[in-house]
């Protein structure tokens, strides 16, 4: 199935690239599934029902994409006692009954995955705390401004959003960490948001971020045959949301987050429905964007090694930039 790489977000290529993203994982879990018969002990047949749902695109939690991802680990190290336990949590995953939920990090097991996955890939001395119950109320109410301001002023990215995150994670840092997670994605917790629900409240700062973090994981459905860059991660280069050098597929992400952010603001500055302090806010924020993308624009030009689908993502967004966003 092609998937187009339009820079504008697109609700049908989002729902496709969801269900294009469940039904791998389906085809995935029966390769494994079907290797472990002769060697496992598995209820087989709720893993044969998963499979089949999964290939159907039918959406499931994040945590069906972790479990899946720990079970090949655990096959691959010949822990085959271990493989089993995130199987039989494998065959236990039932599907979404909502499109999307919002919440806190829980203390439960689904709060464990999300948090070990995520503090994995974090910067040390960074960690993921559930906040209290305040924090999280009016974590939920700013959420539901923004996503309701951009349905007014940007339906396609408010659709985008709701079509490609099922899960949208409030969390807090911890008194002792050494810096400040404001949000973040997993490409194994596929259709998971985490976001700090101490900070980003405002419906404009709500609204960036959502399209910042959102666009994160666009770029990760888009990957499921093709990388964005074939660098190697080794390589590593200034950043422009970030103070330490990256690799060059992070610095790609935050050069096109970062076109995605500047689309957001600059649907917002031509509604009537924000306030001149949000308006000034957004206006800000659009400057800013600007200067990030071209930042990283500048490094990608000069040292990325892309693929056809990056490439064309890229151009994607240099054309929104240069044409549809000049000033």
């Amino acid at each position: 199935m092609s998937i187009p790489t339009d820079f504008a977000p697109d609700r049908q290529r989002a729902r496709a690239l969801d269900q294009r993203m469940h039904a791998e994982l389906g085809r995935s879990v029966r390769l494994v599934v079907d290797a472990c018969r002769d060697r496992l002990a598995l209820d087989y047949d709720a893993l044969d029902t998963l499979c089949s749902t999964l290939e159907a695109g039918v959406t499931h939690p994040p945590t069906t994409f972790a479990f899946y991802y720990d079970a090949v680990t655990a096959l691959l190290e010949e822990d085959e006692a271990r493989a089993a336990r995130f199987l039989d949590a494998l065959a236990q995953q039932q599907p979404l009954s909502s499109t999307q939920e919002v919440g806190a990090l829980d203390n439960g097991s689904r709060g464990q995955c999300y948090r070990e996955r995520m503090t994995a890939e974090m910067s040390t001395g960074l960690s993921l705390h559930t906040p209290d119950p305040d924090t999280t109320r009016n974590f939920i109410d700013c959420y539901r401004a923004a996503m309701d301001l951009l349905r007014q002023t940007a339906r396609p990215l408010a659709d985008e959003i709701q079509s490609i995150v099922h899960d949208v994670i409030a969390v807090t840092g911890g008194p002792d960490d050494e810096g400040e997670f404001h949000g973040g994605s997993h490409y194994q917790l596929w259709g998971a948001l985490f976001l700090n629900a101490q900070l980003h409240n405002t419906r404009i700062a709500m609204a960036e971020v959502l399209a910042h973090e959102s666009a994160h994981s666009l770029l990760f459905g888009f990957c499921t045959h093709e990388p964005l860059t074939l660098n190697e991660d080794s390589e590593h280069y200034p950043s422009p949301l970030r103070s330490d050098l990256r690799p060059m597929d992070g610095i790609y992400h935050a050069t096109f987050v970062s076109a995605r952010m500047h689309w957001a603001m600059n649907q917002l500055l031509q509604s009537p429905l924000i306030s001149e302090q949000e308006r000034d806010q957004a206006q800000a924020a659009v400057a800013r964007d600007r200067e990030h993308f071209e930042a990283g624009y500048f490094v990608v030009a000069q040292h990325g090694k892309l693929t056809t689908l990056g490439d064309s993502l890229m151009k994607n967004a240099r054309h929104y930039m240069d044409v549809v966003a000049h000033p």
